[in-house]
């Protein structure tokens, strides 16, 4: 009797236990998901917000100093504005900076909670976050911009291009169509990096790092070789392969994060602060993205990124600080559809 008890009690056992894993792993998912609900950081809002506006200035600003003569602005004033405005163009790279930094964060944090990645789940959070307005704007570009924009043209094998999220690659073969939607071109390599990333990251989780300095060798490479075939823009600067060392770079700071937090004394904050945006006005004013020049200025582009990331990330910020910096975390918020439409 007490031996049939027994087993029935293994039994009932091993069927609780079987019965659990799906609740186990039901748990686990909502515990990813509430940990990447939590984790949320303003500050880095406000640097989205900063990076848009670089990009803003550099399509806006004139580059010419002969407007800030006419309106009396000194010289030298004029030429720091110049300056910064062309270093603005590199506001990409800190877009291509931050999100490797949160992408890489976010799967780091579900691979600890869960023990592996739901790589099916990431991309369905993709679609439905950039996709419809991606589309929506291409579709746009095809149809309305035509009659609303003069000299509007996106030839076909462009729109073909963009709808496979390869439009950086048809810059880089045919130059930059005439066309509103040119700026989708950074977005294609983002969207390239986010279906590959989380396949890499589920192989090598654990070989990140090693992962990541490849990925800046590759680029290096890859410049330095465009650039002794005489490459000419954008066929550096739209080049997938060409722009993976923000990428790499995200990565590797996210690695970092996630052993230990970034903690910073105020004077080292603005002391990165200040060089950061320093390197990215020097990088306008005697940088270059083709030729010899560009061998020096994507490292240094990159390092100001990161310099500017690890800065603001040191920041702790609380998201209910005054309406001033509401307003730049709300506008680094919609930053995705300012870049879209701010041409």
């Amino acid at each position: 009797m007490h031996g049939s008890q027994t087993v029935r009690g293994r039994r009932d056992s091993l069927r609780v236990k079987w019965l659990s894993l799906p609740e186990a792993h039901g748990a686990a998912r909502q515990g990813n998901a509430m940990a990447m609900e939590r984790y949320y950081r303003p500050e880095l809002d406000v640097l989205r917000c900063f990076a848009s506006l670089m990009v803003f200035a550099s399509h806006t600003v004139p580059g010419d100093q002969s407007f800030f003569r006419q309106a009396h602005i000194p010289p030298r004033i004029a030429d720091l504005i110049v300056s910064a405005a062309a270093g603005g163009a590199f506001g990409v790279d800190l877009f291509f900076t931050l999100s490797s930094f949160l992408i890489t964060t976010l799967l780091l944090r579900e691979s600890s909670v869960c023990g592996a990645l739901d790589v099916t789940a990431f991309y369905l959070r993709r679609v439905l976050r950039i996709l419809p307005l991606y589309f929506g704007f291409l579709l746009a570009a095809t149809t309305l911009a035509r009659s609303l924009v003069p000299d509007e043209n996106l030839p076909l094998k462009y729109v073909v291009a963009f709808a496979l999220l390869c439009g950086n690659w048809a810059c880089v073969l045919w130059g930059y169509p005439h066309s509103v939607a040119t700026p989708l071109w950074s977005v294609s390599i983002e969207e390239q990096f986010y279906l590959c990333w989380p396949l890499i990251m589920r192989r090598w989780v654990h070989r990140l790092t090693m992962v990541a300095v490849g990925l800046v060798v590759v680029s290096f490479v890859t410049r330095l070789c465009l650039v002794l075939h005489g490459a000419i823009h954008p066929q550096i600067w739209c080049n997938t392969l060409a722009r993976l060392d923000p990428i790499a770079c995200g990565a590797l700071l996210a690695v970092r994060q996630d052993k230990r937090e970034i903690t910073l004394s105020p004077g080292i904050r603005v002391a990165l602060l200040l060089g950061g945006c320093g390197v990215l006005t020097a990088a306008g004013r005697f940088g270059d993205v083709v030729g010899i020049k560009a061998l020096v200025t994507f490292p240094a582009v990159t390092a100001a990124c990161v310099a500017l990331l690890v800065a603001t990330l040191s920041l702790q910020m609380a998201p209910g600080r005054g309406p001033v910096v509401r307003a730049l975390v709300y506008l680094g918020r919609i930053s995705y559809g300012l870049y879209v439409f701010h041409s």
